[in-house]
């Protein structure tokens, strides 16, 4: 897609310098306007989801202008290549169910958390720690997790370096709270297309190293070929105090 298209997609003015925070706000404005999840089955949820193809190209086609030789030259070096990349659209929690280990946390794109959780109970989950709608907090005896940690699902971007460009449609942003140090923490990532699942159709498992208890940490990932994604389980493999 031509640049100067993309840049009217988006509603980028000619004139404005391309940066990746301008790029993923326009694009996390654009997409929320004409979400598929604000549409019912039919004509207007198709042109949405075919709008939501064109927004991406789009923010695929400026992105590569940020980066092409041209543009980089006229701007400072840096010594590590920008990562930020569209976060979770507003509201982009859902929580659903629980699972055999734990409580099953399913954060869906374009959601709000108040509308699911009026769909499906709030459960005993604490309140957020912020006065912020975009974030929920849940403490360690409401996840139960193998490993004792509470958990915050954030909606509000402070991730988003953290999120590879290699997913186009974003990153879930979260942040484990363990009540105990641990060397080497497996977390078991589920994902899902059913918003209703109980278990996972697809996992994939990170470790993070030398964890401390109390202390935030941070667990982004993405995967595009699934709608859902949740934290499914929390393990210490090694060094649990």
């Amino acid at each position: 897609m031509d640049p100067n298209a993309a840049r009217e997609i988006l509603q980028i003015p000619a004139d404005q310098p391309l940066t990746m925070e301008g790029i993923d706000a326009a694009y996390q404005h654009e997409f929320w306007l004409r979400h598929p999840s604000r549409y019912p089955a039919g004509d207007g949820r198709r042109a949405a989801e075919a709008w939501r193809d064109t927004l991406g190209a789009a923010r695929s086609a400026l992105v590569a202008e940020l980066h092409s030789p041209t543009l980089a030259s006229s701007r400072p070096r840096r010594s590590l290549p920008v990562g930020a990349i569209v976060g979770i659209v507003a509201g982009a929690f859902v929580v659903v169910g629980a699972v055999v280990a734990g409580l099953m946390i399913l954060l869906a794109l374009g959601r709000s958390a108040e509308a699911v959780m009026a769909e499906v109970g709030h459960g005993n989950g604490d309140a957020a720690t912020s006065d912020s709608d975009d974030v929920e907090r849940y403490e360690a005896r409401d996840t139960g997790f193998e490993f004792p940690a509470a958990l915050e699902l954030y909606a509000d971007g402070r991730y988003n370096g953290d999120c590879s460009t290699a997913y186009l449609e974003g990153c879930w942003q979260s942040a484990l709270f363990t009540e105990a140090d641990c060397t080497e923490l497996e977390v078991t990532l589920g994902f899902s297309d059913r918003a209703t699942a109980l278990r996972p159709d697809a996992t994939d498992t990170v470790v993070l190293r030398d964890v401390v208890h109390g202390r935030a940490v941070p667990v982004v990932f993405g995967n595009d070929d699934f709608d859902y994604g949740w934290i499914d389980q929390v393990a210490c493999a090694a060094g649990g105090a």
